[in-house]
């Protein structure tokens, strides 16, 4: 199984309810959904989510640069600079798109 790790611009959604955070202040694990390059179709990747800058993660107020690191042989099918995705936990919570892979590597 490969890890690709890459840096992103992400829109979180707002919380539900006005109220709690989307994800701890760090960062934290989430699902990616993104879209096959030729067949479209949406494959779920487990990730890790990071401020790439030490930003707090704060939803719906602005779009930050995250890091994002997905586990999967064929990601880089799904995900390369300009592809758009979403970041999901139990329910859509924000919005981002590739703007480079930073690395990737067989994972033990």
């Amino acid at each position: 199984m490969k890890r690709f790790k890459y840096r992103a611009l992400v829109k979180l959604e707002p919380a539900p309810g006005g109220v709690g955070e989307l994800l701890p202040t760090a960062g934290g694990r989430v699902v990616v959904r993104a879209q096959h390059h030729d067949t479209h179709r949406d494959k779920l990747f487990g990730a890790l989510v990071n401020a790439a800058h030490g930003e707090p993660l704060r939803s719906g107020d602005h779009s930050i640069q995250l890091t994002v690191t997905v586990t999967g042989d064929d990601a880089e099918d799904y995900l390369e600079p300009g592809d758009s995705f979403v970041l999901w936990r139990g329910h859509d919570i924000g919005h981002g798109v590739i703007s480079r892979r930073l690395f990737w590597a067989d994972a033990p």
